[in-house]
């Protein structure tokens, strides 16, 4: 290859990328940079600002709500996690077989959820659940069965904010999903039909395998969104009972809200969340880089 002409398509290939960096390194490294080193000094009003150190850190971190406030989250977003893709990719396995118009509807129709906004949603489900007044708990009380409580038990609060948060991308998820099944080439289902496979052996040695990456991204996706969730819990049920629902976000708007928190400890609280999700997401590749080999369950 003439280097000249090597050296132009390099020049070429850098210049279409460093609008992107240069956005990048606006928007996301500089504030990030700055946050990092704010988290580690005290700012007070009308004061001259003080370095502390991992002073805020330490608060955060021994601060009981804050610190229960991440199993509450990490526990949602592993139920929110698995429903999510179990369901989504059995969906996605049904649209691909439904064909013509009714096909086209179908998708349509099951992604208008992911149109509606979080605090809409939560409304929505409020109204379903609500103790006194619910829809739900109306319907039970025509059969004398008595309320359930789910806004306000220890066991029903997570459940409700898991529900509507699977429903409201349960569509997006399923697309998703049908579009990396499309993908795969039909000749390996028909050869395996061809030699007896059932549903259940072509999900497994096909199916899976094959989809690793949307698997990955879509878990990745669940995660970085769902740490940082705090629209359905504020409306439905505040982070109570208890702060069985608390998430480290709402409990910082709370606290912001209340004054019982610096901007500083908010920024370093902050820097806990992205680094947690980081860690998080770093078990999930850790994961998913197994040999592909080892995905022929």
């Amino acid at each position: 290859m003439n280097p000249h002409a090597h050296r132009e398509e390099k020049v070429s290939g850098l210049l279409m990328v460093l609008p992107a960096f240069v956005m990048l390194l606006i928007f996301v490294i500089t504030p990030l940079g700055l946050a990092f080193y704010r988290s580690f000094f005290d700012y007070r009003a009308g004061q001259e600002s003080i370095l502390v150190g991992f002073d805020n850190y330490m608060k955060i971190l021994n601060n009981e709500v804050f610190f229960k406030s991440f199993f509450n989250v990490l526990k949602m977003t592993l139920a929110i996690t698995l429903f999510q893709i179990i369901f989504s990719f059995l969906f996605a396995n049904a649209l691909v077989r439904i064909k013509g118009k009714f096909g086209v509807f179908s998708r349509t129709i099951i992604y208008l959820p992911h149109l509606i906004s979080g605090i809409v949603v939560a409304v929505i489900f409020t109204l379903l659940t609500t103790y006194n007044g619910g829809i739900i708990n109306a319907f039970l009380g025509i059969f004398n069965i008595e309320p359930i409580p789910f806004n306000n038990s220890e066991f029903w609060s997570p459940i409700s904010i898991i529900i509507p948060t699977v429903w409201i991308g349960f569509g997006y998820f399923s697309l998703v999903m049908y579009a990396g099944l499309i993908n795969i080439p039909k000749e390996f289902f028909e050869a395996a039909e061809i030699d007896g496979a059932s549903f259940a052996q072509l999900t497994r040695h096909i199916s899976i395998p094959m989809m690793k990456n949307y698997f990955l991204l879509l878990i990745v996706t669940l995660i970085v969104a769902n740490m940082q969730m705090f629209e359905i819990p504020m409306i439905m049920t505040n982070g109570q009972p208890a702060n069985q629902t608390m998430t480290p976000v709402l409990y910082l708007i709370h606290s912001r809200s209340n004054g019982n928190i610096s901007d500083s400890e908010i920024t370093a609280a902050a820097i806990l969340i992205m680094i947690m999700i980081l860690i998080v997401n770093s078990f999930v590749f850790k994961i998913f880089s197994r040999r592909e080999g080892r995905w022929d369950l």
